[in-house]
C-alpha cells in the first residue's frame, strides 16, 4: 500500500474515520514505531478522525501518536462509561455501549453473534444472565463491533480503513481478530503492520 492509497479512501467519505488498533501484547522494538506511525498518519491527513478501543498495549500506542498531533481528533469506543477513564487523552472524544440506540445495540448484537458459534453462544447467554461475568465479557466484544459500525444517532461514522497491530501467526485472535472479521464483513479495507510499518520510512 502507499499514501496514495490511504488517501483515496479518505477521499471517499465526508467525515473520514481510520480504526486503529490491536494486540495488547507489543514487541518492546515496536511500541515507538506505533506511536510515530499514528502520528505520521494524523499530521499527513489532517482531515481524518482516529478510533481506537483504549486498551492496553496497541491502542494506547496508537493513541498517543494520534495525540501528538491533535487529541481533539480521537475517539474511544468503550464498552461502560468508566473504562480505564484515566487512561484516557484530555480533548478525545468517547461513545460508550449504552450510548447508542435499540437499533444500533441490535445491529451490533447481530454482527457480534454472525461471527461464529462461540461468539454467537456469548451473545445468548448474556442475555440470559445480564448480571454475570459472561455478560461482562460480552460487552468488549460488543464494543469491538461497534467500533467498526459506528453509531449514526452519536455521528460516529464507520472507519474508511482501519491498521491493526497483530500476531502474525494468528491473525484472527482475540478481540483483535474479531474486529478484524466485523471490518471484512463490512467491507472495510484491513492492513497490519506488515502493509503500513513502512509507509513513513
Amino acid at each position: 500500500m502507499t499514501l496514495y492509497t490511504i488517501q483515496e479512501l479518505t477521499e471517499s467519505a465526508d467525515n473520514p474515520v481510520i480504526l486503529l488498533e490491536g494486540r495488547r501484547n507489543v514487541k518492546p522494538e515496536d511500541k515507538e514505531k506505533l506511536t510515530r506511525f499514528a502520528y505520521n498518519l494524523a499530521v499527513a491527513f489532517p482531515n481524518v478522525t482516529f478510533r481506537t478501543g483504549n486498551a492496553d498495549g496497541s491502542d494506547t500506542l496508537f493513541a498517543k501518536g494520534v495525540a501528538e498531533a491533535d487529541p481533539s481528533r480521537l475517539q474511544y469506543v468503550v464498552p461502560y462509561p468508566g473504562m480505564k477513564k484515566k487512561n484516557r487523552i484530555d480533548g478525545a472524544e468517547v461513545l460508550s455501549l449504552d450510548q447508542i440506540n435499540k437499533v444500533e445495540e441490535e445491529k451490533v448484537e447481530y454482527l457480534t453473534s454472525s461471527q461464529s458459534k462461540a461468539t454467537a453462544s456469548m451473545i445468548d447467554y448474556a442475555r440470559k444472565n445480564p448480571k454475570g461475568m459472561m455478560a461482562a465479557k460480552t460487552k468488549y466484544l460488543l464494543r469491538d463491533t461497534l467500533k467498526v459500525t459506528g453509531s449514526s444517532t452519536m455521528h460516529y461514522h464507520p472507519p474508511v480503513a482501519a491498521f491493526f497491530y497483530i500476531e502474525p501467526a494468528d491473525k484472527y485472535a482475540g478481540g483483535t481478530g474479531h474486529t478484524i472479521k466485523v471490518c471484512e464483513d463490512l467491507n472495510v479495507p484491513v492492513y497490519t503492520q506488515e502493509d503500513w510499518e513502512q509507509l513513513f520510512k
